[in-house]
């Protein structure tokens, strides 16, 4: 299965090496990124189905991840939002759960998780089950 993802990452060369690290190991059809909250609140209205898998770093160069968190809470079921941050406090993680993440991944330490995640929804029609942060 192709996974069409949507990146909403302000660091330019923090999304090149996202992008080109899952694209090493699945089938991904890059359907867009924002580097702000506001461009990506207005892509999920554009594009409410348009997507499998939203990845969002918290800490944005406008706005917050938690807001585009915050504006996905009602998405479908088979729609997941994992979270991107460089600081996975407890208190963060618990925030994150209540506006609706699937998970939550550490950039500096897991990005073999995040890979492993995407994976497992590439091939199961069910969502994967996973030791990290959320599941």
């Amino acid at each position: 299965m192709v996974l069409r993802v949507y990146l909403v990452e302000d660091s330019g060369s923090m999304r090149k090496q996202l992008m080109m690290t899952l694209s090493e190991e699945l089938s991904i059809d890059w359907v867009g990124f924002a580097e702000t909250e506001t461009e990506a609140r207005e892509w999920f209205e554009r594009n409410p189905v348009g997507w499998d898998i939203a990845l969002v770093d918290l800490f944005l160069r406008e706005g917050t991840g938690a807001g585009v968190l915050r504006h996905c809470l009602k998405r479908p079921e088979i729609q997941d939002v994992l979270v991107m941050t460089n600081h996975p406090t407890s208190s963060l993680l618990t925030h994150c759960r209540l506006l609706g993440a699937n998970a939550v991944f550490d950039k500096s330490t897991e990005l073999g998780d995040l890979i492993a995640y995407c994976i497992g929804r590439a091939h199961h029609t069910e969502k994967p089950k996973i030791q990290g942060f959320l599941q």
